[in-house]
């Protein structure tokens, strides 16, 4: 079988997403991107300009690049690594030539009939098969009407290098102390996730608390940072730049309790959960979309109403309050056991497989 790995930008962890998928044995692999990272010169396809596909000109040069080299290349399935930002064009361009079919993958879910019609016709037919990362977005598109949907769990890549870091010598790495719990707001200061009016309320906790922030700012700025937290100050550690990922990982680890509780406006997967859980971290959550979901279902922590001040500020003290003794039951290990990247590796393969 073979399998065109189709991706516009290498930001994040998309680079990684495609090279574990890559590893996938028994599969002849090829690369549509605008690097080669790994793949054989005559299997790696480049393209300018995919960073940029939300202009029309650009995107209707990939997809037409994309239908040559299936033809000529007799590509059995195109996997579009990152359906988000194609969703504008309603999936034109993505119905392939010579029998070839078509996976896409998405990252987030986005609201609103628009984005409803996008997602059945980017999905309609036999041939094509979406994935999702959560099962709360599998219920939600199938709800949409997108029958041919598959879950697979977005996993930790460093799973086995993030478990087995030591959380006193994180700590110890960012001057945070072992006897006071710390609440780590880590990865990229975004306005969807809710930080600034989180850092307000926590004025209000009654709880003794250290906070950790690291990442780089983006809608957020570190002057907005510095005011927020500027009446408990002390209490606060920032690392606000980019982040190695090797500042990233012990980030994660030297906190006991993980922030996920993002605004509405969100629905997706969390990197800073799904690492959190590797450590067995306590995940303090919205209660909404699929990080409430998660978070509940498989008991990682607490929830709260994001629209809610007075809920926050009491989830965040009970949260604070249970640190020390929280302990992963059965339902979390299970969820744990998900996120291992093998079994990420053995699900698309056999959604390859079936399609």
């Amino acid at each position: 079988m073979k399998v065109l790995l189709c991706e516009r930008s290498f930001s994040g962890h998309r680079k990684t997403y495609m090279q574990w998928l890559s590893r996938i044995e028994g599969i002849d692999f090829f690369s549509y991107a605008p690097e080669n990272i790994g793949f054989p010169e005559e299997r790696h396809f480049p393209f300018i300009y995919t960073t940029d596909l939300a202009s029309p000109s650009n995107y209707f040069a990939w997809a037409k690049q994309l239908r040559k080299i299936v033809r000529q290349n007799g590509i059995d399935v195109v996997h579009v690594l990152d359906g988000d930002g194609l969703m504008r064009y309603f999936g034109y361009g993505l119905r392939m030539p010579g029998g070839c079919k078509v996976i896409v993958t998405y990252h987030h879910f986005y609201g609103g009939l628009p984005r409803r019609i996008s997602y059945r016709l980017m999905n309609a037919g036999r041939s094509h098969r979406c994935v999702v990362h959560t099962d709360t977005l599998q219920k939600t598109l199938e709800q949409y009407g997108v029958s041919n949907v598959e879950h697979c769990e977005y996993p930790a890549f460093d799973f086995y290098k993030i478990a087995s870091l030591d959380k006193t010598a994180c700590q110890e790495q960012f001057q945070l102390n072992h006897r006071t719990p710390v609440i780590g707001i880590v990865g990229g200061l975004t306005a969807y996730k809710h930080i600034l009016p989180f850092l307000r309320i926590l004025q209000r906790c009654k709880n003794d608390f250290q906070l950790l922030i690291c990442g780089r700012p983006l809608e957020i700025t570190e002057n907005e940072i510095e005011g927020a937290i500027a009446p408990y100050q002390q209490k606060v550690r920032t690392f606000i730049r980019a982040l190695s990922d090797e500042e990233y990982k012990s980030a994660i680890a030297a906190s006991d309790i993980i922030y996920c509780v993002y605004g509405t406006g969100f629905n997706g997967a969390s990197g800073p959960l799904t690492d959190g859980v590797c450590c067995r971290k306590m995940i303090l959550s919205c209660a909404h979309g699929s990080l409430g979901a998660i978070t509940a279902q498989h008991h990682l922590g607490l929830t709260a109403d994001v629209t809610d001040e007075a809920d926050i500020l009491r989830k965040t003290e009970a949260a604070l309050s249970q640190a020390d003794a929280f302990e992963y039951d059965r339902d979390a290990e299970a969820y744990r056991e998900q996120l291992r990247p093998e079994h990420f590796l053995e699900t698309y393969k056999r959604i390859y497989s079936d399609i």
